[in-house]
């Protein structure tokens, strides 16, 4: 999964091609599926009287943990394509 990403992150200019033009024509169904995927064990276990808050809090935890680090990873393949490209017109 995470290679699939790298992959479409790296090759930006051509997925977006693929994208629709307009958020009204976004496949939300499919993105709310593999959200809800994604997440589906830590909300069942919330729903547990005694416990749900402790796994809440430790699943929206790791969620923005890993959402930090993706972006932050994001970031830095965006300044080494700029380097890159500044590099070749010097």
């Amino acid at each position: 999964m995470r290679q699939n990403v790298f992959k479409r992150v790296l090759n930006w200019e051509e997925y977006q091609k693929d994208l629709p033009a307009s958020i009204d024509k976004f496949d939300w169904r499919t993105f709310q599926l593999e959200y809800r995927d994604y997440i589906d064990l830590a909300k069942m276990l919330q729903l547990v009287p005694g416990i749900g808050a402790f796994v809440g809090a430790y699943a929206n935890y790791k969620l923005m943990d890993k959402l930090g680090e993706t972006a932050m990873n994001g970031y830095r393949m965006r300044l080494l394509k700029e380097k890159t490209i500044n590099h070749h017109f010097i």
